[in-house]
């Protein structure tokens, strides 16, 4: 497999010409769209790779797709800015087995996409207007790797009591927990022996807006990858990490903590 387009890699006028299974698309628009609704996508000569910040800038969400993800790949470098919801409503028209056709000219800025009998032309957005963030470049000591869909059981669980959760870890277990003032709380314990990875040198809990981690969790919810890999640490953003499509596309999730002001 080819590696994905490297940061910094050159971009121009470009051309792109790729196919993919509504899947991969469906996947990609929709968790973008947990964040924001504009995205600037990336296309480089080995694969796609764009990041998004929700409007606050509390939740920042990065993905690198690898180009053998695709059905067909034909790209000359270039940066194309996509309403989401745009391509997102086209995606409701495909059928389980439909291809999706991407084909942009730089010269005219049009986006051909063909799903299925249906061809509709997008306008490109100016990239220039859109934000590019830059990953936290933050160093972890402790991590936890579980099941995706307990994960989500357990932060969908927390949101029926509260806004907030608390993550804590330590090196026999992970804990998702909300307490509220009327009393009522949720609280998911998963053991050392449930998880397929846990570092805890020394004990460890943040506490994070369930506000922007809820509908991610859904998504994740739905079969898009097995594992999450879950790292944070007291007063540090939350960071999640999967994989998905056997691999070729790999995620990274950030969340900024909510630290209380009490001593």
């Amino acid at each position: 497999m080819k590696n994905p387009p490297l940061e910094g890699e050159k971009v121009g006028v470009g051309m792109l010409r790729v196919t993919a299974k509504q899947q991969l698309m469906r996947e990609i628009v929709d968790l973008l769209s947990v964040l924001t609704e504009e995205a600037k996508l990336s296309w480089g000569e080995n694969g796609l790779s764009t990041t998004v910040v929700d409007g606050s800038h509390v939740a920042l969400l990065s993905v690198t797709v690898a180009d053998a993800c695709f059905e067909t790949y034909e790209v000359e470098p270039v940066e194309i800015g996509l309403e989401l919801g745009k391509l997102r409503d086209l995606l409701t028209l495909a059928g389980p087995n439909d291809l999706v056709e991407l084909d942009y000219d730089g010269a005219t800025g049009a986006i051909n996409v063909r799903v299925g009998e249906v061809h509709r032309i997008l306008r490109g957005l100016d990239t220039g207007s859109i934000n590019e963030p830059r990953q936290p470049e933050l160093e972890f000591d402790c991590k936890a790797t579980l099941s995706a869909e307990r994960l989500s059981r357990a932060l969908r669980a927390a949101k029926f009591v509260g806004e907030l959760v608390d993550l804590s870890l330590d090196k026999n277990q992970m804990t998702v927990s909300v307490t509220v003032e009327a009393g009522e709380g949720v609280n998911v314990r998963f053991d050392a022996g449930e998880m397929s990875e846990l570092v805890a040198p020394k004990p460890t809990q943040s506490t994070y807006s369930l506000q922007f981690l809820d509908p991610l969790s859904r998504k994740l919810a739905g079969g898009l990858t097995e594992e999450v890999t879950v790292e944070f640490q007291d007063r540090y953003p939350l960071r999640l990490s999967w994989n998905s499509n056997d691999g070729g596309a790999a995620w990274t999730y950030f969340l900024a903590p909510r630290v209380s002001n009490d001593p």
